[in-house]
């Protein structure tokens, strides 16, 4: 009877076992499709805003050989615009890592937060306004740069293996 309840059990532990690996096999697979379409989706808004920058990019030279005054105004705002390429390139090298499986830094997501800072700066500046309103974008960026400094800084720590007295003196 106890070899009956043994056997009963192994092929239980067997099935659920087999169960577990299908069901983490699609899980694996299914977090590998939505990479693959954020990876499509960060593709093609990087293709739109690459065309958005082209498009600003030929207004700037046409006010430049129609000598209009005010074209810092436009190249302020095509930098803004080549800023926003910058995460999105980010955020696609680190979709690319997560697909093959690799890990990716926090940086990618501060560097994020600093360009959009660094877009929101300039398109202020551009439109005139105050430095009172520009005062909090500046405070943030320095956070964010301060941040982003503490977070490589961990992460190198992470990557290099700590030695210990013992170790060095051969013990």
């Amino acid at each position: 009877m106890k070899k009956k309840i043994v056997r009963l059990k192994n092929r239980l532990v067997e099935k659920l076992s087999t169960i577990d690996e299908s069901l983490i096999n699609f899980l694996e697979n299914f977090d590998r499709l939505i990479h693959l379409f954020l990876a499509t989706v960060i593709v093609i808004v990087s293709v739109a805003i690459f065309t958005w920058f082209v498009h600003d990019f030929i207004g700037l030279l046409k006010n430049i050989a129609e000598f209009k005054r005010n074209i810092s105004g436009s190249a302020l705002r095509l930098f803004g615009i080549a800023i926003l390429l910058w995460p999105l390139s980010g955020l696609l090298r680190a979709e690319i890592n997560l697909i093959r499986g690799e890990k990716i830094s926090l940086t990618i997501f501060i560097d994020t937060a600093i360009a959009g800072t660094i877009r929101s700066i300039l398109i202020l500046n551009a439109e005139g306004e105050e430095f009172k309103e520009t005062y909090f974008y500046i405070i943030s960026l320095f956070v964010f740069v301060i941040a982003r400094l503490i977070v490589i800084y961990t992460e190198r720590l992470e990557k290099t293996p700590i030695e210990t007295k013992g170790e060095k003196n051969g013990n």
